[in-house]
């Protein structure tokens, strides 16, 4: 299979107009600053409830530290962060969700594809804002009414070897839909 942004196997993707492309970067604006907020039931509603996420990271990078790397269904999805979003409250730190880079096609069926780089930054209790992470997300965004929900997440961490955009990688690995 191809990546997310050239469309299904046999099957082109193409651009998006400026007034999809702003929608598609307010989508991503809102659900990181829901994230960020720690509004974790409101983000979660930015999922399809049958949405896959992934994780390429090493275990202690993703969400909490103690989900599995690929979660399936909004409300495992949303235990995930909810746990994350505990804990870095319960330590007093601001975590800050950073987008830019993004690229969106749309497919025939009207979905699109997205890819996007972010930055996580954060702050401790009384500290200075610090990068924590450096990442490369891959969504299918599907229709639901008025609004886009996630319906498969790839997010991979730029540090975790075997990740697509991990050390040593020189390509995608394949969009898994």
């Amino acid at each position: 299979m191809t990546p997310p942004e050239s469309g299904a196997p046999g099957v082109p993707a193409v651009g998006v107009d400026a007034r999809l492309y702003d929608e598609v970067q307010r989508f991503y604006a809102r659900q990181v600053q829901l994230l960020g907020d720690g509004d974790v039931d409101r983000w979660a509603l930015t999922f399809a409830e049958d949405a896959v996420f992934e994780q390429e990271a090493p275990p202690e990078k993703v969400f909490a530290g103690n989900a599995p790397p690929v979660r399936r269904g909004r409300a495992e999805i949303a235990a995930a962060a909810r746990g994350a979003v505990a804990e870095r409250a319960a330590a007093g730190r601001v975590r800050r969700y950073l987008i830019g880079m993004l690229t969106v096609r749309r497919l025939p069926d009207g979905a699109l594809t997205t890819r996007y780089c972010a930055v996580l930054v954060q702050t401790p209790p009384g500290g200075r804002a610090a990068l924590h992470l450096s990442t490369t997300g891959r969504d299918l965004l599907v229709r639901h009414g008025d609004r886009w929900l996630v319906r498969h997440r790839i997010n991979s961490h730029d540090s975790e070897a075997g990740s697509h955009t991990g050390l040593g990688q020189q390509k995608e690995k394949p969009w898994p839909i």
